[in-house]
């Protein structure tokens, strides 16, 4: 007979600032397995496989057997459900990728009168944490992760999983996560997140990353409204709308219109699937974007006049695929701290004028950029009486414009590349 003490769960976790607490698993299920190993005198090492049946465990696999005068030892006993024995090693099962599921090691001992055997994990220590992905739509998902440790393990690998949300719409990682792990998660063809870890995780904790996502693509301009305003009452921060892309200036107004008096620099905004800005889509020269603290715009190719000019409050501006700019995108944004562009072919207006993409009244010189590997040196041109940009055959990275950190004439704290 198999005595197991309860399931180790994660406890007060950090998972529980995404709304409604998740604790994870917290008790044993049916189906789930424990892999015992146990030593005797006499027959050595033997290996099995236990399962729970919702009431008791029973032996699936494998034997133990040791004689009535002996007092047999366990050196190991484990719940992780992506292994099983093979030749006296865990191996993966087939179709089981680590860093999908646990692996923790727990004590057993044979009882006096010999006729139990008791597994505990109340003393079991994780060494790696949980990460928590949570999501609104049951359908698989694709999370892609650089330089993670997964499980147990101590390399740094990349990884590429596909995950499909348990009834509460979440998926999780087990291993370790550090300040050199990034990580993106899709749905379909949209980019939901993109997130690279500030500071690495500690063993046995649980973390959490919001991926919940809205389909507005189809809606109509009401219910888009409605819906905003709903994520907003529930006290959502992170409004992320997927959007046809060619989601127009109607569409854009309504998104104002709806974030319209939230508190000041609170909403981290992603709008996916749009390829434009256009002329002041989402500029705040009327108030109404005050909330705005960062945006998020992973399809967007192009940014028009003024697309977002004036977001007063806006800190970090990421468009990790725009090619074109245009006059004074940015201008007036004067609390931007970090901006992410992509490989810019276009840029209108000349820097340190009225109509730059970062003037009027931006202190650029406190602003982290990040640009595209492939980025070139950006020459100027003019024409009549517009000024623009256009790439030269020089890459930026390694430049004399790079060692000083200036870009488009424009001085910056840092800059930085993506792949």
């Amino acid at each position: 007979q198999l005595v197991v003490g309860e399931f180790p769960a994660f406890g007060d976790s950090q998972t529980r600032a995404i709304g409604t607490p998740d604790e994870g698993k917290t008790s044993w299920a049916v189906g789930d397995e424990l892999l015992l190993e146990m030593t005797s005198n006499t027959y050595g090492t033997k290996y099995a496989a236990f399962k729970y049946n919702g009431s008791s465990w029973e032996l699936a696999s494998g034997e133990l057997s040791y004689k009535e005068d002996e007092v047999p030892t366990f050196p190991h006993v484990y719940y992780a459900p992506n292994y099983k024995w093979e030749a006296g090693e865990l191996v993966l099962k087939e179709g089981k990728v680590a860093g999908t599921d646990e692996y923790i090691e727990g004590k057993a001992n044979i009882t006096p009168n010999g006729q139990a055997i008791t597994v505990k994990f109340a003393g079991a220590t994780r060494n790696y944490s949980r990460l928590r992905i949570a999501t609104n739509y049951s359908e698989d998902i694709t999370v892609t992760v650089s330089n993670f440790s997964p499980g147990n393990t101590v390399a740094l690998t990349d990884n590429t999983y596909t995950l499909t949300p348990d009834n509460n719409g979440n998926v999780y990682l087990y291993g370790h996560f550090t300040v050199q792990t990034s990580i993106g998660i899709k749905l379909k063809e949209y980019s939901l997140l993109n997130y690279t870890f500030r500071e690495s995780t500690i063993d046995g904790k649980s973390y959490a990353l919001d991926a919940n996502v809205v389909f507005a693509d189809n809606m109509e301009a009401e219910d888009l409204g409605k819906t905003i305003k709903e994520q907003l009452d529930a006290g959502k921060t992170n409004i992320k709308l997927i959007l046809a892309s060619d989601a127009g200036e109607n569409v854009f107004a309504i998104i104002k219109d709806a974030l319209y008096g939230g508190t000041a620099g609170s909403i981290n905004l992603s709008l996916i699937g749009c390829k434009e800005i256009p002329t002041k889509g989402l500029s705040n020269w009327d108030g109404k974007l005050d909330a705005l603290k960062s945006i998020y715009l992973p399809d967007i190719t192009r940014i028009g006049v003024e697309g977002l000019a004036y977001c007063v409050n806006l800190e970090e501006i990421n468009t990790p695929n725009v090619t074109s700019i245009h006059e004074n995108a940015f201008g007036g944004c004067t609390n931007l701290q970090k901006i992410t562009f992509g490989e810019l072919t276009e840029v209108k207006g000349l820097s340190h004028d009225y109509d730059g993409i970062l003037d009027p009244g931006v202190n650029t010189e406190r602003i982290n950029l990040v640009l595209s590997e492939n980025q070139k040196v950006m020459t100027k041109n003019r024409q009549g009486n517009e000024y623009f940009w256009t790439p030269t055959k020089e890459y930026y990275k390694g430049s004399v414009e790079y060692d000083s950190t200036s870009f488009l004439e424009y001085k910056f704290n840092s800059v930085s590349f993506k792949k």
